[in-house]
């Protein structure tokens, strides 16, 4: 009976905060509670005092909606959210927003809400734990946390679940649980208005053992049963619920999204065998927590104890995985001759330091010989080889980005991964949410202008940039040669939130005058006249355009500066003096760029860039159609005058 109590003191807690907020979704936590219920008393290994405790087991809400029931369980654990936090929901600067987010909200391990995205950090955050089983010893082991995530038939639509299980099923993750809350019921109705699939047939061909519960909403013994069993892979429980249990409104779309209402919750109480008093906590429940909460504390002196000895045994390697401090990468480098792409820049760069990365984590979407990510050292992270360091991804840049975002959650490793830069956009959700969070996560991405050529504009990203440019906490890198290209990767590692770097195809000359140290401040002269009539800024690939433009208008008497603007986000960082110095009020400024002009007159007085998609051709012959060539630009900045 005390189970039951409990339970139902769940349910009757999550109901009252979506009424008390008159917001929220109630049906998702009624029908889920007995599982999580279960899954907390006695499965989860946590720390409510230490919540990042690196051998805590992982708990996800991919259906990031069901949040109070995450924020009622951790409330009752013991973790930092009190109950004047439950009856703030979705309020203006609670630690308990509409959905989860990291860093918010204590215990909270991954931001979720968009749907399938769950799914994807869950996969991440067992890779990084599968990591840490490296640091064990036979005898003294010291790393065995699991991951868990719940996700709904939303998350089980979006085909962000299909790339991630697939990829877990391939690299046969067995430290990953994943619960399907199969209540059947989305926003527009039953599930069978819009899927008929086999979702057993479905997970098996993934290579998951697949476990169903049919009675979700009560049959305890069943999840216990269930959960105690040894796991071999990567393993996925059918959890067949009911939404909105026990509410007038139960199995029905209407109590999805809506508060019950407060005839409705009185009688959803009253079936409960609650009164009127709101918030409540009865004795019963709270001393079946402390119990557990007890026992965790248990478990973590005892854990404690094996990591002192771990220390004495293995004091090198406990430094490693325990150190703190940040790292300042130095970095050097001299001019070639010749030209050489960017992105092999970058790869050459990755090369040269690799000895100074500690817990590198590197991979690509199926583009490895194109984005020149994969470097000379490293191992393929694979089903038989854990000690290896780079992610074949397969082409499933959603997942991609969301796997990346669970590793960075972990915060263990330094993780990036690739594909080429229009590409960005298939994984732009997992981004988002990387810029929301602030993760540390690095997206090498090449290609990145109509420089690519003959795949055409399918593949050139004229729109791209302004679209990353705008994303709130992301810093956007596009460097102009090889020194500015090895300031990429020193400035990403010294990060503490997500970089994407632009890299090209085509093969750029180094420029004299570039500069490690003057790309912190996001944009510099590259070549400064005295007293200049026209400042010419440019990034990228076309910053050697602007120098050799800038030469041509010099012949013709115009005193032209060139700026290199690696990044508009360092630049905004800087001191209004320095943003004059650069950018001075009253000289002409124009700005040269192979995407769209959007944005860019935040900084110049006229735009020179492509308003237009692209072509396919030799990228020569489509910078020549599109007035990329020095001569071509010289006299259309002449008429701008």
């Amino acid at each position: 009976m005390s189970d039951i109590l409990s339970i139902n003191n769940i349910r009757v807690l999550c109901a009252e905060m979506v009424e008390e907020a008159k917001s929220g979704h109630p049906g998702a936590p009624l029908g889920l509670a007995p599982f999580v219920y279960i899954l907390f008393k006695n499965y989860i290994r946590f720390d409510p005092e230490d919540s990042k405790w690196i051998n805590r087991d992982i708990f996800i809400f991919s259906n990031g909606h069901a949040c109070t029931l995450e924020y009622v369980i951790r409330h009752l654990c013991g973790y930092k959210i009190g109950l004047e936090d439950l009856k703030k929901f979705r309020q203006l600067g609670s630690i308990t927003p509409g959905h989860p987010e990291f860093g918010v909200t204590d215990g909270v391990e991954a931001s979720t809400g968009p749907l399938g995205q769950g799914i994807s950090n869950a996969v991440g955050y067992a890779i990084a734990l599968e990591k840490m089983k490296l640091y064990n010893k036979e005898s003294l082991s010291i790393f065995d946390n699991r991951v868990y995530c719940i996700f709904g038939d939303g998350c089980y639509q979006e085909g962000i679940s299909h790339e991630a299980f697939a990829l877990a099923g391939h690299l046969k993750l067995s430290n990953l649980t994943f619960i399907y809350d199969s209540n059947k019921i989305t926003i527009d109705g039953p599930t069978s208005l819009s899927m008929s699939d086999d979702s057993v047939l479905r997970f098996k061909s993934y290579g998951f053992e697949v476990e169903i519960i049919e009675d979700g909403d009560s049959d305890l013994k069943k999840m216990e049963e269930i959960l105690n069993k040894k796991i071999t892979k990567t393993k996925v429980i059918i959890l067949n619920t009911t939404i909105g249990k026990f509410s007038e409104l139960e199995g029905n779309a209407k109590v999805h999204g809506a508060p019950l209402g407060m005839e409705n919750l009185k009688k959803l109480k009253e079936k409960l065998n609650f009164g009127e008093e709101k918030f409540l906590v009865k004795n019963e429940v709270k001393e079946i927590f402390e119990e557990v909460i007890q026992r965790n504390k248990e478990n973590r002196k005892v854990w404690n104890e094996k990591i002192k000895k771990y220390r004495i045994k293995f004091p090198e390697i406990y430094e490693e995985i325990f150190r703190k401090e940040k790292t300042v990468l130095k970095i050097s480098y001299e001019n070639q001759s010749g030209k050489i792409a960017t992105r092999k820049h970058f790869s050459d760069a990755l090369n040269e330091n690799i000895s100074k990365f500690k817990h590198l984590i590197g991979g690509s979407a199926d583009l490895t010989p194109s984005n020149l990510t994969k470097w000379k050292e490293s191992e393929d992270f694979t089903a038989e080889n854990r000690k290896g360091n780079y992610i074949r991804f397969g082409i499933r840049e959603h997942a991609m980005m969301g796997i990346c975002n669970g590793i960075s959650y972990f915060g263990h490793h330094f993780v990036f991964c690739g594909t080429f830069l229009n590409f960005i956009t298939y994984g732009f959700p997992s981004l988002r949410l990387a810029c929301l969070t602030n993760l540390k996560v690095l997206y090498v991405m090449t290609h990145d202008s109509i420089g690519l050529g003959e795949d055409g504009p399918t593949h050139q990203p004229i729109e791209v940039l302004p679209l990353l440019r705008a994303t709130p906490n992301l810093t956007v890198l596009r460097p102009a040669d090889g020194r500015e290209t090895r300031f990429c990767l020193k400035f990403a590692y010294e990060n503490d939130g997500p970089t994407v770097v632009c890299l090209s195809r085509q093969n750029l000359p180094d420029l004299n005058n570039s500069s490690i140290d003057l790309s912190y401040n996001g944009a510099y002269f590259i070549k400064e006249s005295e007293n200049s009539e026209i400042i010419l800024i440019s990034t990228g690939s076309e910053v050697c355009l602007a120098l050799e433009c800038a030469e041509i208008l010099q012949k013709k008497n115009k005193k032209v500066s060139v700026v290199s603007m690696i990044s508009f986000e360092l630049f905004e960082k800087q001191s209004e003096s320095y943003k004059q110095k650069i950018l001075p009020p009253k000289v002409i400024k124009i700005s040269i760029e192979a995407s769209s002009t959007f944005g860019w007159q935040k900084y110049s007085n006229f735009q020179i860039g492509i308003d237009s998609f692209g072509k396919s051709a030799k990228y020569e012959d489509i910078y020549d159609y599109f007035g990329f060539t020095p001569d071509k630009l010289s006299d259309r900045i002449l008429s701008l005058l």
